[in-house]
């Protein structure tokens, strides 16, 4: 079986690539992909002409971030607990200076001194993350305007967003609680929820940190998608999000049916459903290849970036590290500052107990963390710190770089049909 920190890498090594595949042919039409690149779609990762590298998006970047807030608020949290998603919030006002060199307001100014802020962030130190990504506008402008810890929350939503800004930076939720897939999914869609107050928007990004979390305990992802739904459907306003998946199930189960076709009756606009519902569609259908999955996931007239995004995360998080593509691997950039944030976050995590019966409460920001490390099989960083040392045992053969590369165009159908 494999070892949890190679779940963990895979994942965040997953989303990177997948963002980064998808970077170039975002906002495009599958004609207008085909224009640009090949004439059977995008089937190869484009680097920078500047630094050689692979570029990717605020996805990636803010999914560090999130990351960043949970170790912050885990590092930070007493006999009571921790608020994660305050942290969390307090992580996107820093990701905001690395994009704007503003914050909100004049009451956020300490996360940056050294002498009220004890937390040291690796991220904020790297600057190469200060180049401006490629980001979300909508983002950008609501945490600029949340003064005095004035995010949004699922109780008291600040907008009625949908779309893809939130679900793309919400996966480390579903890594760091693995070990209750109801509240990984509470966690997702309270950190989504700090921008994004649609129920569509938030509950998808609920539902993807609840598979991922399944995944990282060795289920399939059939098994993680049934486990997903059951929580989905307990909460308000999971009705368009429920219909888009089994829209999603339906194609799954029809071979006669292109896959690109498929995907266009799923839904290509930029929403966090329709997104989510893509994604998930093509990491089932193409599980056991990595590079094939990418790149459906990526040509179409949807939000390739997000979509890409959220795949890789899926077949990393399921299969470790091993599985995401050696050759992609190599020119992504900061490679080694993923895989660290990565490894970081694993030795700081529980992981499931199968004999633990005891069902967490709601999660409200707070998770029950007085109980947990006494019934989980690891205990954070004190009982963490030493066990990760090695960052993969096994599981480390590679794919094979001759692996055949999907024809977008004859395989998977006109998305205009």
């Amino acid at each position: 079986m494999l070892d949890h920190v190679s779940r963990f890498i895979g994942a965040f090594t997953g989303l990177a690539i997948g963002d980064a595949f998808g970077y170039p042919c975002r906002d495009m039409t599958f004609e207008q992909i085909c224009e640009r690149f090949e004439k059977k779609g995008c089937l190869r990762l484009a680097v920078s002409g500047k630094t050689n590298t692979a570029l990717f998006t605020d996805a990636t970047q803010m999914s560090l971030f999130t990351t960043d807030g949970i170790l912050w608020a885990t590092l930070s949290q007493g006999d009571e607990g921790v608020n994660y998603t305050e942290y969390v919030f307090y992580a996107y006002q820093m990701w905001l200076y690395t994009q704007t060199k503003t914050v909100a307001g004049e009451e956020y100014t300490w996360l940056f001194d050294m002498n009220q802020n004890p937390y040291r962030s690796k991220l904020i130190k790297t600057k190469g993350l200060y180049r401006k990504a490629f980001s979300e506008p909508i983002n950008v402008e609501i945490l600029s305007r949340m003064r005095n810890l004035s995010y949004g929350k699922i109780t008291k939503p600040q907008n009625t967003l949908d779309d893809t800004g939130a679900i793309k930076r919400v996966m480390p939720a579903g890594l760091f609680f693995n070990y209750d897939t109801e509240l990984a999914f509470r966690a997702g869609a309270d950190f989504a929820a700090i921008t994004h107050g649609s129920p569509s928007s938030y509950l998808s990004a609920g539902c993807y940190c609840a598979i991922i979390a399944e995944l990282i305990n060795n289920k399939s992802i059939d098994d993680a998608t049934v486990a997903a739904i059951e929580i989905l459907q307990t909460y308000k306003g999971h009705e368009e999000l429920l219909e888009t998946l089994q829209k999603a199930q339906s194609y799954l189960n029809d071979p006669e049916v292109p896959p690109l076709v498929a995907i266009s009756h799923i839904g290509t606009e930029n929403k966090a459903v329709h997104a989510f519902a893509v994604a998930l569609f093509a990491a089932t259908l193409f599980e056991d290849s990595f590079e094939n999955a990418i790149r459906l996931a990526t040509n179409h007239d949807g939000q390739s970036d997000v979509c890409g995004a959220l795949c890789g995360g899926i077949l990393g998080a399921y299969h470790g590290a091993h599985f995401v593509s050696p050759k992609w691997l190599k020119k992504l950039s900061y490679l080694r500052l993923i895989e660290d944030i990565a490894i970081s976050l694993a030795e700081n995590s529980y992981f499931r107990d199968e004999n633990d019966t005891d069902d967490s409460d709601n999660f409200d920001g707070v998770p029950p963390s007085e109980n947990a490390s006494n019934s989980k099989e690891s205990k954070g960083l004190a009982g963490l710190k030493n066990k990760f040392k090695n960052k993969i045992k096994g599981e480390t053969e590679p794919i094979s770089d001759s692996e055949p590369e999907l024809e977008i165009g004859n395989d998977l159908g006109s998305s205009s049909e």
